[in-house]
């Protein structure tokens, strides 16, 4: 058994955890708060004893071996490294640094310590990520890719009276490209590999932040178009196109609700809750730290890469700018 700390104590926070205990792969034993009343009443809704609100003390707890980062996005590169130097794993939410050569550098640190690092991506680790792969061979050309992520944000209202929202908050490295679009980024670059090239818009708040955007990636033979926002909600679902037959995929973030649609229709997912798709993610960490399913680590490794290198150059061709 795994046993590992958490930091942050958000919704996500809470369904990693739901999803850690469901895999039997992992322990909850330790919970970071710069709170120390908010951590207690967050650790014993799990009957978690131990609450620390220094991160030197967490490092120093021999028990843990994990840690799970849910943190604001401009804290995960220099959480991670304190944590990589004190001896944790770590699997840190999206995104899981703020570009690709923050990437490499604590990648390179992990495995010269010999740790795991892995940014918690849900749809990579599910079963239906393989169905949906070999239902792209059997739709035969591809004409064109439509992926898409709009979800209107909880704290639209908070928005709109002006009050500060950490998730448009770009001095926190924020935005919707880094909420949401970074799942299309990945489906794209998990189905099709590296683009030939990359042209990206995007529509700002009058603070700087994206509020949404489009990419389009250039395959050659095909277009794949990504078009994300967080202040509005979609009702079509992403669509790889081609000249035999066609996949629907509900849910890009999760890979869920797919179908590939030709002569009959057949469903390429079993319907679970996120929680339960958050396990195969736990699970699939804490079989990394056990030195099993090296090579598909090391795969996913090289994907994530390609992944924050693309989202380098939509940064760069839409003009996003941290502070």
């Amino acid at each position: 058994m795994i046993k590992y700390a958490t930091i942050g104590r958000s919704k996500i926070t809470r369904q990693f955890i739901e999803g850690a205990r469901l895999s039997g792969e992992m322990e909850l034993v330790a919970v970071y708060s710069r709170n120390k009343e908010n951590g207690l009443t967050f650790a014993n809704d799990y009957g978690c004893k131990k609450v620390y609100t220094s991160l030197e003390d967490l490092v120093a707890d021999s028990e843990i071996t994990a840690v799970y980062i849910a943190s604001p996005n401009v804290c995960h590169p220099w959480q991670t490294e304190l944590l990589l130097k004190g001896g944790k794993h770590i699997i840190c939410e999206k995104p899981i640094v703020t570009n690709a050569a923050e990437y490499k550098r604590l990648k390179n640190l992990a495995d010269n310590l010999g740790l795991i690092y892995i940014e918690a991506i849900i749809p990579i680790y599910t079963e239906s990520r393989n169905k949906i792969k070999t239902a792209i061979e059997k739709i035969g050309n591809v004409a064109m890719a439509r992926i898409d992520y709009c979800q209107l944000t909880s704290r639209y209202e908070m928005l709109k009276r002006g009050e500060q929202v950490n998730i448009f908050d770009m001095s926190l490295h924020a935005g919707t490209l880094m909420d949401l679009g970074i799942y299309c980024v990945w489906a794209a670059v998990d189905f099709f590999g590296m683009p030939d090239s990359i042209n990206a818009s995007a529509a700002f708040l009058e603070n700087g932040a994206d509020k949404s955007g489009v990419a389009i990636f250039n395959y050659g033979d095909f277009m794949a178009t990504l078009t994300y926002s967080k202040l509005g909600q979609s009702v079509t679902e992403s669509e790889i196109v081609g000249d035999k037959g066609t996949i629907k995929i509900g849910k890009i973030g999760l890979y869920s609700d797919a179908f590939y649609v030709a002569e009959e229709s057949e469903r390429l997912d079993t319907p679970r809750t996120k929680e339960e798709l958050m396990s195969l993610e736990a699970k699939a960490f804490a079989q990394f730290i056990k030195g099993q399913r090296l090579k598909e680590y090391t795969h996913n490794s090289e994907l994530c890469l390609r992944v924050h290198s693309c989202m380098d150059m939509i940064k760069e061709s839409a003009g996003i700018k941290y502070n």
